[in-house]
């Protein structure tokens, strides 16, 4: 099968999407059966397979992207189907599978600055209705998908994520090293924090929770990773009377982020919604315990491999992160939990099911073309 995808967000600091895409043709160059055209925009890594061919996209506009690059190189490449994240080509020669990893900007619209939220509200629903497939990456999100935009179920296909390439294990003197260039001291015990500084990811109220830590006389200092986003500045507030005990990275690179996880005491992941959370995962590999809020898909992607607090009550946020710094035996207990956990999803899996869905879409394009 001749596959296109589209990789444009590789390089642009995306986070999740770049994960994801990066993830999923690192399990396309396990199978024999995809023939992968990988559309970036001059930020790919290499690619070891001779199955992978990279295409360079002639420009960064979206607009030209979706109207006529994409549309005109996957004709070119004869691609069976054309794989996209949130938004489909305006036309396409073979059938279009669009991820979408969650519909936030619907139901919680004041976490999306106007621009994000006039082009998500538009843009997505469009392509939801003109794919042939739709992805998504949690059960959460694939109900959510259903109901709010009346999609027959059998068009809707969950597939979990796997963690990103901070997960790899790394050396810790190597670890120790890479923290300390960051400008952290390793041999401080810290609580790590992931994530863009946006209100989705809730670091005002871990901030406010980690005060009563440091009014605990707890010796613990707060690194919170991410670069800023809407409403950043909100977060920087939070934080201004705590200089020397809060420390903020921007965007790291995946070494340094697999660092600052392999020499962190808790991963906090406090954030209001979740339609996956590939930082968990990262976490957990790492044997980092982890805390993190009881909302969106992160109990359906953690398990029980986390202790989970209400990420709207700064106390329970306090208590937990606490409780898993001291508990000695839970901290063993959560390390190993969230090993066995993260080992469950893999991008060759995800890779695998995905492979299906391009079969099932294409096998249905087919027939209709042949009755049509």
């Amino acid at each position: 099968m001749r596959v296109g995808l589209d990789a444009h967000m590789v390089g642009s600091h995306e986070t999740g999407n770049e994960t994801y895409v990066l993830g999923l043709i690192d399990g396309f160059t396990a199978t024999k059966d995809v023939e992968l055209f990988v559309y970036h925009a001059g930020h790919m890594p290499n690619v070891a397979s001779q199955s992978v061919h990279l295409r360079r996209l002639r420009g960064t506009s979206s607009w030209s992207r979706l109207t006529l690059d994409l549309p005109v190189r996957t004709w070119r490449d004869a691609t069976d189907v054309v794989h996209t994240t949130y938004t489909a080509p305006l036309w396409s020669s073979c059938p279009v599978i669009l991820t979408v990893h969650d519909i936030s900007y619907a139901s919680h619209p004041e976490w999306f600055s106007p621009r994000d939220l006039g082009v998500l509200s538009r843009a997505v629903p469009w392509s939801i209705k003109r794919a042939a497939r739709v992805i998504t990456v949690s059960d959460l999100c694939r109900r959510e998908i259903i109901e709010r935009y009346a999609v027959p179920e059998a068009k809707v296909v969950r597939i979990y994520n796997a963690a990103g390439p901070a997960a790899r294990t790394i050396a810790p003197e190597v670890a120790r090293i890479e923290v300390a260039a960051l400008g952290i001291d390793p041999s401080q015990p810290y609580v790590l924090a992931v994530g863009n500084l946006q209100p989705r990811k809730n670091l005002v109220r871990l901030i406010d929770a980690f005060r009563m830590l440091i009014r605990d006389n707890i010796e613990v200092n707060l690194v919170l990773v991410g670069p800023e986003h809407f409403r950043s500045e909100l977060v920087t507030a939070a934080a201004s009377d705590l200089a020397g005990r809060v420390h903020f990275t921007g965007y790291v690179s995946h070494g340094q982020l697999a660092s600052l996880y392999a020499c962190a005491r808790v991963f906090a992941f406090p954030s209001l919604y979740e339609g996956f959370g590939i930082p968990a995962l990262e976490a957990m590999a790492h044997g980092t315990p982890v805390a993190c809020a009881r909302a969106g898909a992160l109990p359906e992607v953690c398990g029980d491999a986390a202790a989970y607090f209400d990420p709207t009550d700064i106390n329970s946020i306090a208590a937990t992160v606490k409780g898993v710094m001291n508990d000695g035996a839970l901290r063993e207990r959560l390390a190993r939990a969230g090993r066995i956990r993260q080992s469950q999803f893999t991008w060759e899996r995800a890779a695998e099911e995905t492979l299906a869905v391009y079969r099932d879409a294409l096998q249905e394009h087919r027939i209709g073309h042949t009755t049509g």
